[in-house]
């Protein structure tokens, strides 16, 4: 007679694979981050590398056309956001005069309600200043390291990238063998489904993100160079590529902007209208851009989405918070196409679309 198993036991045995999986995506970070990163690049390829295949190139040559000119891209767009960065440089004195300026009130309004001295409040901030002076050095030193490491990385991920495009179709027949031989032949039409649909949706996806980033990177230039903000090719870029990372990003992005008009403009009038206009562009992406353009394609609600973005800032830093939302949304439509799994896909997801597909 068959003994039941023991809940506990199995409780402990789900939480010990969570704890191993989680520390292999922390301890293996250097390799996983990479092949993630081109991962993701392959997957939003597939359709252009496709389309080209459909036109008699080989699939190598598809391959390696597609990854190039999107590192291009990228490429061009890093260097724009270079130049202007450049120009932005050119601002610093001004920077500091405001600073010092705001510094100096500063330095009054303590002095007048909290009796400090300004003297004792100047030697503490040079005691500060003379700290950060010391790890100056160390800065210098660690960027051009950190320009190297990048280099290294993006040659690893356009490897990476162009091989995952080259290889896709065996790697598909390799998840498809392992279902044939664990679940049984007649569930692999089932799950040939399930990875086409997977590789659509995150396609679909990430296509959707960087569409609307695009779309974001011209009104926002368009609209800081009516207000009147220097450099608003930087800002604009700047802003819409931030906001990739859902909810902090269009908040991190556009204080950013806030900050520089509210030091180098006299008045608040410009931040103000430079708030207003960053307010109503993120209404405008979180009501009628995203929900139509990627909102379609993955749903998940808000507390799991923050979730993930924690999760992914704990783990693999910056990278993380942009790459778990998708992998999420790719767990998500996993979910949803098998049975025992599909609690998991309706906890995840966004509940509107849920009670309407529960009353269909």
């Amino acid at each position: 007679m068959p003994t039941k198993s023991n809940p506990i036991a199995r409780f402990n045995q789900v939480l010990l694979f969570i704890v191993l999986v989680f520390a292999i995506l922390y301890f293996a970070k250097p390799f996983l981050i990479p092949v993630a990163i081109g991962g993701m690049m392959a997957m939003l390829l597939v359709p252009v590398c496709k389309r080209l295949e459909r036109h008699h190139v080989p699939r190598a040559l598809a391959a390696v056309i597609c990854v190039l000119l999107t590192l291009m891209l990228l490429l061009a767009v890093g260097y724009l956001l270079y130049v202007q960065l450049i120009a932005l440089g050119k601002d610093l004195p001004v920077i500091g005069n405001k600073l010092n300026e705001m510094l100096n009130s500063g330095h009054d309004f303590i002095s007048e309600h909290f009796q400090l001295p300004v003297a004792k409040q100047k030697e503490y901030l040079q005691s500060q200043i003379a700290g950060i002076s010391d790890l100056s050095g160390k800065f210098i030193g660690n960027v051009f390291r950190s320009i190297l490491s990048f280099l290294v990385h993006v040659l690893i991920i356009t490897a990476y990238s162009v091989l995952l495009l080259i290889y896709r179709r065996r790697i598909k027949n390799f998840v498809l063998s392992l279902v044939s031989y664990y679940a049984g032949k007649e569930r692999v039409t089932e799950a040939q489904d399930i990875v086409d649909k997977t590789a659509a949706v995150a396609s679909a996806y990430l296509a959707g993100v960087f569409s609307v980033a695009l779309i974001f990177s011209v009104v926002n230039t368009i609209g800081l160079m009516i207000i009147g903000i220097e450099n608003a090719l930087f800002f604009g870029v700047m802003v819409a590529f931030i906001n990739i990372i859902p909810y902090i990003g269009s908040v991190a992005g556009s204080s950013v902007v806030v900050l520089y008009t509210l030091i180098t403009r006299d008045s608040l009038l410009t931040p103000t209208i430079v708030a207003i206009f960053f307010i109503v562009m993120q209404q405008i992406d979180s009501y009628i851009l995203t929900p139509k353009i990627t909102g379609s394609k993955i749903q998940l609600n808000a507390l799991f989405t923050i979730m993930a973005l924690l999760l992914g800032s704990l783990v693999w830093n910056v990278a993380g918070m942009i790459l778990f939302v998708p992998f999420l949304g790719v767990a998500k439509v996993i979910f949803d196409h098998v049975d025992s799994l599909k609690p998991y896909g309706n906890l995840i997801g966004d509940s509107d679309t849920q009670m309407s597909t529960d009353n269909q």
